[in-house]
């Protein structure tokens, strides 16, 4: 082992004992000061935990150590390039740190991103003080630390939020803030009512709640409205800060504006205040920063003008990250339609673009329909409603990962199948460990009562197979006229791919690709957009399903490439076509002018 000049701390059973987010943690006082003594002899100590910051913080600050530590990345994000961040800013070598995590995946994933790292289980700290790789030198005034301080904070200027920044830099996004909501508060109600991954309070409410809140002066509500240089995202955000206590009711944002930095944005101009999040998101805020990239300037004119009628009109089916591809699509001579899966009025995303709720769609009568509405909390009014099979568009595009993810069960008495959360089986959770979950995501009508009726009512069978799958597709397939192009899952290899339910995703996503490329084979007019062409390990956005801003631009020109392909291919055909009949139409008259010739000679001769 090289001269040690920065050791880099898991938090949770390492620096201390116990886990911070459940039972509560035990000091470890030989670590503290630990810490402290390596401190003074020049060697310096950062943080990887998988850990709320704010909490994590406030603990460390009790046990007046958290000025010891600089660079932590204490968040939800894999521990790899969380260290190679840290050890990017300390503007290190990986041979010169040490990392203790008392997770041996966690050591394996570091290793692969940091290559020549040391790495080490909690049973090594005792060793530490007395070993010569942490010899350093005396340091008694700190002066070391004091000087990673100073680099920390020019660093925080640096930070990297979800996407590259050289992209984010280039795409020259704008921003307005929308204070007139009165000719926009339907969308505003939208917003509120469907966004889920980046709606930080998910308050849903009704239109005359909405409507009270926007002309209540106790609330600042606005709307916030973004472009770039391929073209406009439209009202993507919403906020009302309750003033006298500087506290956020209601913070969200659309998913076609993921992946750019505008909530961080807005978060800092609001001047950080205070806010409650409920359930997950998949954007995280931090009080620090505001993206640079990001110009506000005054609202602008719509000078968008319609669609020319030979463009071609696409219907975009899937889930809500498509957005961010559809944007992309927006400034070219397509006219596109969409359906994502949205969010009900009880916080539930609405399996919408599952292959076997588009067939219930068609099959099952409106009393049925009703039936299952009224008796599921994470089904909605909307779920059935689909313009897949009206075949008013000139090419369906369709996302296959909600096939490819969620989970199905089936009902006892009528055999219905409905696709619910994915990797789980919530009929076999505890009903206690159910409740308590629902709790927490605010699942509205989630509770013990529908536990029982659905448990007693429903079979758990798991996510579909790829043999149902095809199936599926194949009735999709006589009932859809027009070209398809399926849009199929990620097969990316990271250091997670051992974990459980990612590897467990990265495989099942192998199959059915390959079930989808089988079906694709042997169907005509039926194509697939690869997304395997275009995402590497670095381009998942934490997790197998969420891709980051720069991919959806990519599949977005795939996409086009291959429209351009399978129109060139029609008018081929349509050119094949015309000569064809040409040709046949001229036959024909050639077979009449001769059979007329044969029957004139013929009657001269009697």
């Amino acid at each position: 082992m090289e001269s040690i000049k920065l050791i880099i701390w898991d938090l949770d059973d390492t620096f201390w004992k116990g886990t911070l987010s459940e039972e509560g943690i035990i000091p470890i006082n030989d670590n503290i000061q630990l810490i402290k003594d390596l401190s003074s002899r020049g060697i310096i100590n950062s943080i990887a935990s998988k850990n709320d910051f704010e909490k994590a913080k406030a603990k460390l600050i009790e046990l007046k150590i958290w000025e010891y530590f600089v660079f932590p990345q204490i968040n939800w994000n894999p521990k790899g390039n969380n260290i190679k961040q840290i050890i990017s800013s300390a503007q290190l070598r990986p041979a010169n740190v040490l990392f203790l995590d008392d997770n041996h995946l966690n050591l394996a994933e570091v290793e692969f991103y940091n290559q020549g790292i040391h790495t080490k289980e909690p049973d090594f700290i005792q060793e530490i003080s007395k070993h010569k790789a942490f010899s350093g030198k005396d340091d008694t005034a700190l002066s070391r630390l004091q000087q990673y301080k100073i680099l920390e904070e020019k660093e925080k200027e640096k930070e990297h939020f979800s996407d590259n920044i050289h992209f984010l830099e280039s795409s020259n996004i704008h921003l307005a803030i929308i204070e007139n909501l009165e000719p926009i508060i339907d969308r505003i109600h939208e917003l509120i009512n469907r966004t889920n991954q980046i709606n930080y309070t998910k308050k849903r409410i009704g239109k005359n709640e909405l409507e009270a809140l926007l002309k209540n002066p106790d609330y600042e509500c606005k709307a916030v409205k973004v472009k770039d240089r391929f073209g406009e995202y439209g009202i993507v955000g919403f906020y009302a800060l309750y003033k006298s206590k500087n506290q956020l009711a209601h913070f969200l944002f659309s998913c076609r504006s993921m992946n750019i930095g505008v909530e961080q944005y807005m978060y800092s101009k609001l001047n950080f205040p205070g806010l409650k999040r409920v359930g997950d998101v998949t954007v995280e805020l931090n009080s620090q920063d505001q993206p640079h990239w990001i110009m506000e300037v005054d609202d602008w004119t719509n000078n968008n003008q319609n669609k020319d009628s030979s463009s071609t009109k696409i219907l975009l089916k899937g889930a809500c990250d498509l957005r961010q591809m559809a944007h992309y699509l927006s400034y070219k001579d397509l006219e596109v339609d969409t359906e994502y899966n949205n969010v009900n009025q009880n916080n539930h995303p609405i399996p919408k673009a599952h292959t076997e709720i588009l067939l219930q769609s068609e099959s099952l009568n409106k009393e049925s329909k009703k039936e299952l509405i009224a008796s599921i909390p994470f089904l909605d009014q909307q779920v059935f409603d689909t313009k897949l099979f009206s075949n008013n568009y000139d090419i369906l595009v369709y996302s296959l990962l909600i096939d490819y993810t969620m989970d199905l069960y089936q009902s006892k008495s009528t055999g219905v199948k409905i696709p619910y959360e994915s990797y789980s089986d919530f009929v076999n959770e505890k009903k206690a460990e159910f409740v308590t979950r629902c709790k927490k995501h605010e699942f509205k009508n989630m509770n013990e009562a529908f536990y029982d009726f659905f448990s007693t009512e429903y079979d758990f069978i798991g996510q579909i197979t790829e043999d149902q799958l095809i199936k599926n597709l194949e009735t999709i397939r006589k009932k859809v006229k027009k070209p398809i192009i399926f849009i199929n899952g990620a097969e990316v290899d990271t250091p997670l791919s051992n974990q459980s339910e990612y590897g467990k995703a990265r495989a099942r996503h192998e199959r059915m690709n390959n079930a989808v490329e089988q079906f694709c084979n042997s169907h005509k007019n039926t194509y697939i957009l690869d997304v395997r062409e275009f995402i590497t390990e670095v381009d998942i956005n934490h997790s197998i399903r969420h891709y980051k801003r720069s991919v959806y631009e990519h599949m977005a020109n795939g996409l086009i490439a291959k429209i351009e392909n399978i129109k060139d291919q029609k008018l081929e055909r349509n050119e094949l076509e015309y000569h064809f009949k040409r040709s046949l139409k001229i036959f024909r008259s050639t077979i009449k002018e001769f059979a007329k010739i044969i029957l004139s000679r013929a009657s001269s001769l009697f």
